[in-house]
């Protein structure tokens, strides 16, 4: 009896292989993958591949919103410049046109130049001018001195009205230069008008720049 007991004692602490014992199914060192971990990795594909996706359509929207930019500050604007003024008693008549803003220069495609329409018969002559200096002149476009003379000279109407068409680059006026009328011979107390059609370019348009998306 005493032997019996010894062995039974010994059976239930220590005679038993832990090895032989069913698998615990809470046991969570198990290295056998289940479906949740299948489920966990692709999840974690699927957001991988949202961030390369969004790293991707972040960079494409930039790219497109700079070559907006650039393709908005290096087009041509049309533009239509207008001088009049009265003939004065002495000297001659300016018309100033204006000179382009800072960073763009004008490519001039015609100018028009008389009395106050085409059927006003207008005396006189007028040069068309472009110099870095504004001519002096009063308020009435009056000028008593030579504004420029023959080395700022663009062109010349020998009669009034007179209307004049340029090519490309034939007639190109940069920042910090003026164009003008100067009309010569005209009558007193005549109104004279003139007026010229630009476009205005960027003056960097030119450099370009190309952006290679691989």
């Amino acid at each position: 009896m005493s032997n019996d007991v010894h062995d039974l004692h010994l059976g239930v602490h220590e005679g038993q292989d832990r090895s032989q014992w069913p698998e615990d199914p809470d046991d969570h060192t198990s290295s056998t993958p289940g479906p949740l971990d299948d489920i966990k990795s692709g999840l974690k594909i699927w957001a991988d591949v949202g961030v390369t996706l969004g790293k991707s359509l972040d960079e494409n929207t930039n790219t497109m919103r700079r070559w907006l930019r650039q393709l908005e500050r290096n087009t041509p604007i049309d533009y239509a410049a207008i001088a009049s003024g009265v003939y004065p008693a002495a000297g001659f008549l300016i018309l100033n046109f204006g000179t382009p803003d800072q960073g763009t220069y004008w490519e001039v495609a015609s100018c028009a130049v008389g009395g106050t329409d085409v059927n006003v018969t207008a005396a006189g002559t007028a040069g068309l001018y472009v110099t870095a200096f504004a001519p002096a002149a009063d308020n009435s476009g009056a000028a008593t001195t030579n504004p420029a003379g023959i080395t700022s000279l663009a062109d010349r109407a020998a009669s009034l009205p007179n209307v004049t068409f340029y090519g490309t680059r034939q007639l190109v006026v940069n920042d910090q230069e003026y164009l003008f009328l100067a009309i010569y011979g005209g009558t007193a107390a005549q109104t004279y008008a003139g007026n010229a059609q630009i476009t205005v370019y960027n003056a960097a348009s030119a450099k370009g720049k190309t952006d290679i998306i691989a």
